[in-house]
């Protein structure tokens, strides 16, 4: 192994979780794939003739704790010019590695 190749691989195993260096690697959702798949939750969809104009926009991610995926704070617009509301959303690959979105959800 080259030395650069192994330092890198040191560096990344000394990385604590959630660190700067190990978050270079998370798969997460560009904003593109967040929006499509935040328009194809059901409950966003489903008699909601304007939600092909929602977006949504990723703040940050982490890794899901017990299940696949990543949970991401999401700005979420439903016209481009309304204001941004912020949204937890769990996004996961589906079967044909597209992303599938849940909404998490809220305390009351």
């Amino acid at each position: 192994m080259p030395l650069r190749l192994t330092i890198l691989v040191l560096l990344l195993a000394a990385a604590p979780i959630g660190s700067a260096a190990a978050a270079v690697f998370l798969d997460q959702p560009s904003d593109a794939e967040a929006t499509a798949a935040y328009r194809a939750i059901p409950a966003v969809a489903q008699g909601n003739a304007q939600s092909q104009h929602e977006t949504a926009t990723i703040k940050s991610c982490k890794a899901a704790t017990g299940a696949p995926g990543v949970i991401c704070s999401t700005s979420v617009k439903k016209t481009p010019t309304a204001s941004a509301e912020v949204v937890t959303i769990h996004f996961a690959r589906g079967p044909d590695s597209a992303w599938v979105a849940t909404l998490e959800q809220r305390a009351p």
